[in-house]
C-alpha cells in the first residue's frame, strides 16, 4: 500500500519538474507561446493539481486521511490532470517551442509531459485497488 503512495508522490513531483523545465532552457516568451495554445493555463493547472495530489498521497502515507477518500480524490485529480494535458498535447503544434526557441531537442516534449501525467492516475488506481 505505501509503495503506491510513494510512486504517486514521486510521479507528482516529476510532473512539476517536467512542466517547469522549459522555463529553465528556453526564453520565457517562447515558453508562454508553448503553453498558451489552449485557453486554459495548462502549466498552472498541472502544477496545482500535481501538488494537491502530492499532499493527498502524503497525508495517506502518514495515516492522517481516510484511505478511501484519498484514493478517490487522487484518482479524480489524476484523471483531470491527464485529460487537460492530453487536450493541450493534441492541440499544440509539434514545432511551437522548436520554432519559438530554436530548440530541436524539445520537439516531442509535450508527449513526455503527458506520459508523466498518466503516472498520477495510474498510481492512484493502484492505491485504490489496494484499499478498496
Amino acid at each position: 500500500m505505501s509503495k503506491a503512495l510513494k510512486v504517486g508522490m514521486v510521479s507528482c513531483l516529476v510532473v512539476v519538474a517536467l512542466v517547469s523545465l522549459p522555463y529553465f532552457v528556453a526564453p520565457a516568451t517562447a515558453v508562454s507561446v508553448y503553453y498558451d495554445t489552449i485557453p486554459v493555463p495548462v502549466e498552472l493547472l498541472d502544477v496545482l493539481l500535481s501538488l494537491v495530489a502530492f499532499i493527498a498521497f502524503g497525508s495517506a502515507l502518514r495515516g492522517r486521511s481516510d484511505p478511501a477518500t484519498v484514493a478517490g480524490v487522487t484518482l479524480v485529480l489524476g484523471g483531470f490532470l491527464a485529460g487537460i494535458t492530453l487536450w493541450w498535447a493534441v492541440v499544440t503544434p509539434a514545432s511551437t517551442l522548436v520554432e519559438a526557441a530554436r530548440m530541436d531537442a524539445l520537439n516531442g516534449y509535450r508527449w513526455v509531459i503527458f506520459l508523466a501525467t498518466l503516472a498520477v492516475p495510474t498510481s492512484a488506481g493502484w492505491y485504490a485497488r489496494t484499499v478498496l
